[in-house]
């Protein structure tokens, strides 16, 4: 059985700087996932934001990479892997590795059914829309 946690390639940038992390797809019911998001994990993302500390910055996601503020840093991730075009508010909250990222439903959608060509359903309730 699939624990949720999909690790995808990618690469992230600190500062311009890049870093090593993990990113992974974590999907909706597995591991205490409420909604299914996007968690980047590593020694230099880890303390950019505390656990349960949140921004919400504006974004343009185009293609397979993104790039917005924390703080004073700015984060740059492309995951050749999930394509996304959006502009709009990225809700980017801490963790204890690191950050995760989540989405307004219609990204959650298109990232559920990469999770879904990858063997991983997710779990609870349909969404509303």
């Amino acid at each position: 059985m699939p624990d949720g946690k999909i690790p995808l390639q990618a690469e992230v940038y600190l500062d311009g700087e890049k870093v090593e992390a993990k990113v992974f797809l974590h999907v909706k019911g597995y591991k205490r996932a409420r909604v299914t998001h996007i968690d980047v994990e590593g020694d230099k993302i880890r303390g950019l934001l505390r656990p349960r500390h949140s921004v919400y910055p504006l974004v343009e996601w185009k293609g397979n990479e993104v790039i917005f503020p924390i703080n004073e840093h700015k984060i740059r991730i492309i995951i050749p892997e999930i394509a996304l075009n959006f502009n709009g508010n990225l809700y980017v909250g801490g963790k204890g590795k690191g950050i995760f990222l989540g989405f307004h439903r219609n990204e959650i959608r298109q990232l559920e059914e990469i999770a879904k060509q990858k063997g991983v359903e997710p779990i609870g309730r349909e969404s509303k829309a």
